[in-house]
């Protein structure tokens, strides 16, 4: 009998022993896998979405658990209460579960699909993205430094690929918590850009204008009507070659005061573009929207004008100044040089009148003031000299978009192609004042 329960008693503290082994496993185990990955290596964490994330050690959320936590969130919307009110009170402190709400679903529209892993940036895209924030610092706790940023990715059904940065705000000791100042600024930010597109989507001008002119003050006619120009500019292009609607774009990058909206083109022609990317910033409440839109320079902007005298022809071909023309017009340059030589032997030189610059190549003979040449650029900086517009230095930046609304996101650099020459109306800016207007001719 003794040996028959002393074996029991040995197989009962095997079984224990058994046990205690499995759990020491189980919990090493457990704690690799939810190691913070190398951030030098930088290898992706698979999401499972069907468990709610607890901290390892019940107190804080790590950072791997954090992102993977928003995982949870952005996939599960029928769950989001349940995350919530697994995300430690400490980390949640600054912000409402409305707040949180709201940011998961920004984050979705974000992320169309199935959210497939997420990891750690590199050390240089850190740093890119930190930048974005840079105009927005002095509004943010804690400071763009102060943060790490995660990729979460995901895959559409139609084996399409996303990623989006998404920054982890960190207290003082590196722990992560939702921050209200980073919420909310880009919050806003989103709010505009929606209000924005909806508008275009409306093709409703009257909504379009407050949101322009928003923080600004109309001060002369010029002003109002450089706004209005816009925004009839805006809502034809938007009609003509953009497709919006509801899941028709998509923000790829979003930081507080900078976004970067995705939007589909209607052009599905093969070889041509399918998406453009529009720019939005926010800077101490004032908004502002970089359309790149391709603009020609006008026939009358690409000439100036003296006392109602053209300097030479609009024609690209014709473009030629001749000493016949101008020195009855301008009379004798301040000074006429021969800087150099091109392939054809030509000479390049460079005349000089008050307020007016001239580059041509052709023939040129300083000491008799005699040439004839095919203009390279001329470049005008008083108010005397205007284009056939009407555009001259002394303007007002407003004259500039009155004409080429997009002007600013085309740095002040206005093209026009014709007969395979190419001429260039460039406009130098100074505290909202065009200082020198520069035409230039490329063959």
């Amino acid at each position: 009998m003794k040996s028959g329960k002393q074996q029991i008693k040995q197989l009962k503290r095997s079984k224990r022993s058994v046990a205690l082994s499995l759990a020491l496993v189980l919990t090493i185990f457990l704690t690799a896998c939810a190691s913070i990955p190398d951030s030098d290596r930088n290898p992706a964490i698979s999401v499972n979405t069907d468990l709610i994330i607890r901290p390892q050690n019940d107190k804080i959320l790590r950072q791997d658990e954090w992102v993977r936590m928003l995982t949870l969130a952005i996939s599960n919307p029928d769950k989001r209460c349940s995350v919530w009110e697994s995300i430690p009170a400490s980390q949640r402190a600054e912000i409402t579960q409305a707040d949180f709400f709201r940011y998961m679903s920004f984050l979705s529209d974000c992320l169309p699909g199935t959210i497939t892993s997420f990891s750690l940036a590199t050390t240089e895209e850190s740093e890119t993205i930190r930048k974005l924030a840079a105009k927005s610092e002095k509004q943010l706790i804690p400071k763009p430094a102060q943060t790490s940023i995660w990729w979460i990715k995901a895959r559409t059904s139609d084996l399409r690929d996303f990623r989006f940065a998404v920054p982890v705000t960190l207290d003082d000791n590196g722990i992560p918590h939702f921050s209200i100042t980073w919420l909310h600024k880009q919050a806003a930010l989103n709010d505009y850009i929606v209000l924005y597109l909806n508008a275009l989507e409306l093709r409703s001008e009257n909504a379009l204008k407050p949101l322009l002119s928003q923080g600004v003050q109309i001060r002369s006619r010029a002003q109002q009507v450089a706004i209005d120009r816009r925004v009839s500019a805006l809502t034809a292009y938007y009609r003509n070659h953009i497709n919006l609607g509801k899941g028709r774009y998509r923000c790829v990058v979003m930081m507080p005061g900078h976004a970067v909206i995705e939007e589909q083109l209607l052009s599905a022609d093969p070889g041509t573009e399918k998406t453009r990317s529009v720019v939005f910033t926010e800077t101490e409440g004032l908004f502002r929207v970089e359309e790149k839109i391709a603009q020609s320079l006008t026939l009358p902007d690409g000439v100036f004008f003296f006392n109602n005298q053209s300097l030479f022809s609009s024609n690209l071909k014709d473009a030629v100044i001749t000493s016949d023309k101008v020195l009855p017009i301008l009379g004798i340059p301040l000074d006429l040089t021969v800087t150099g030589q091109n392939e054809r032997g030509e000479s390049i030189f460079r005349a000089v009148w008050p307020g007016l610059v001239v580059e041509a190549s052709g023939y040129c003979d300083p000491h008799t003031l005699i040439f004839d040449g095919y203009l390279r650029q001329i470049s005008v900086s008083y108010t005397r000299f205007i284009t056939g517009s009407g555009l001259k230095p002394g303007d007002s930046l407003y004259e500039l978009y009155a004409r080429y609304p997009f002007a600013r996101e085309s740095g002040y650099l206005i093209t026009r192609l014709e007969d395979g020459l190419k001429k260039t109306l460039a406009i130098q800016v100074e505290s909202d004042t065009i200082v020198q207007l520069t035409i230039i001719l490329d063959s």
